[in-house]
């Protein structure tokens, strides 16, 4: 009788010790998450199903904005691949029927299983800037995410992407695709005359962007770009500098993202530097050391891009360390020698697992996960997958893990 009595008493305190563990953890967890002076950290969970939408039989219809300097007098524009470069910035709203249970992966956007195209209306300007104000006020954080993506997309392909980019961000937040023709042809050739389209988009993103922050209404335009979209992006805002009464009072864009981005190197530091202080809050690359498409760039354009290591010929094996990105301790300088204090660069490496070892972006539930949380907290650092692999000096690098 007191052995049962006597292992009970044990089994009691055994239990109390790690239910008081438990409670330890919970309390600790809990201050951690909000008493540390940045605020508790939103969990992508918790906001599943907030991009609005509306029911579809059996599944949900979103619609978005577009903007486009394509040759909307071409039929083949919207309905086909038309290339056409326009004179004029085209605007509208298109819709997406996306089932619930789509999954991150590439090429999803074209499986008609998952996603289906449901139509492209365009609007006049003002129109235009009136559903986009009524959409921004009813955002949680009045906020609007602009995305400029790069070679090879025609318009619906575009549109497609962009959609299934907001499904698995998941923020509360009208969206607006700013469309330019990529789609200059396959190839060295279709790649240098969609580089030149790029450069001769970057005005109209401009112009484009000074209106959605002059009449949107948005305290926060989050402004992001891939590929060769960052060029386009990055000539946009040396176009601005140059239009000193288009920007006059302008509020700063919140969030400049750079994902694997197709900028030269040079041309980064000579042009955006003091445009992405002047025009913007905050920038975050994220690049890829083993990235091969800009690889490719590499060679084509003969010099070096963001987001890939200058010895291009050393095998990664035998490099010192997979993580030591010389464009990317070219940002660091920029960080510390031009003032550029909100600049984060994350190497995604790590996660870059995927088809041509450059779509990241859109093939990797980690890159959702961490920008979600980047563009709601830009300044917390709590509870995303990074590793700092550089501090100090007014330097910040971070590696993405995917585990």
């Amino acid at each position: 009788m007191s052995e049962r009595s006597s292992l009970s008493r044990r089994l009691l305190i055994a239990g109390f010790y790690f239910a008081s563990l438990a409670i330890v953890a919970l309390v600790t967890a809990f201050l951690t998450r909000n008493f540390t002076g940045l605020g508790p950290v939103p969990e992508r969970s918790a906001f599943a199903g907030r991009l609005p939408s509306t029911p579809d039989g059996d599944r949900r219809r979103f619609q978005m904005f577009y903007a486009t300097n394509r040759d909307t007098s071409d039929p083949a524009t919207f309905a086909e691949r038309g290339s056409k470069l326009g004179n004029t910035i085209s605007t509208g709203v298109f819709d997406v029927r996306i089932a619930p249970s789509m999954p991150i992966k590439p090429f999803v956007w074209f499986d008609s299983e998952q996603m289906e195209w449901a139509g492209q209306k365009e609007l006049p300007e003002q129109e235009f800037l009136e559903q986009l104000r009524t959409a921004v006020a009813a955002s949680p954080n009045k906020s609007v995410l602009v995305i400029v993506w790069g070679f090879r997309d025609w318009f619906r392909s575009a549109a497609l992407k962009t959609a299934y980019t907001a499904f698995a961000l998941d923020i509360n937040t009208p969206i607006i695709m700013f469309d330019w023709p990529g789609n200059q042809g396959e190839g060295p050739n279709g790649y240098m005359a969609s580089r030149q389209a790029s450069e001769a988009s970057a005005p109209a993103l401009g112009q484009f962007l000074t209106k959605v922050q002059r009449e949107s209404g948005a305290e926060r335009v989050w402004l992001m770009g891939s590929s060769l979209g960052c060029q386009t992006i990055a000539d946009s805002f040396k176009w601005l500098q140059s239009q000193p009464e288009l920007i006059a009072g302008l509020p700063k864009i919140d969030h400049v993202v750079l994902a694997a981005p197709d900028v030269s190197a040079q041309a980064f530091d000579d042009k955006f530097a003091d445009s992405i202080k002047a025009l913007s809050r905050y920038l975050t690359v994220y690049v890829s050391s083993n990235d091969k498409a800009l690889l490719m760039s590499h060679w084509l354009n003969r010099d070096r891009r963001l987001g890939r290591l200058a010895e291009i010929s050393v095998p990664p094996e035998e490099r010192a360390s997979q993580y030591q990105l010389e464009e990317g301790l070219e940002l660091l300088d920029l960080q510390a020698e031009e003032g550029l204090s909100n600049l984060s660069m994350v190497d995604a490496t790590p996660i870059n697992l995927t088809r041509n070892l450059h779509h990241f972006f859109t093939d990797s539930p980690e890159f959702f996960d961490d920008l979600y949380r980047h563009l709601l907290q830009p300044d917390s650092m709590v509870s995303r997958r990074l590793h700092a692999l550089r501090a100090g000096e007014g330097r910040n690098y971070w590696i993405l893990w995917n585990d």
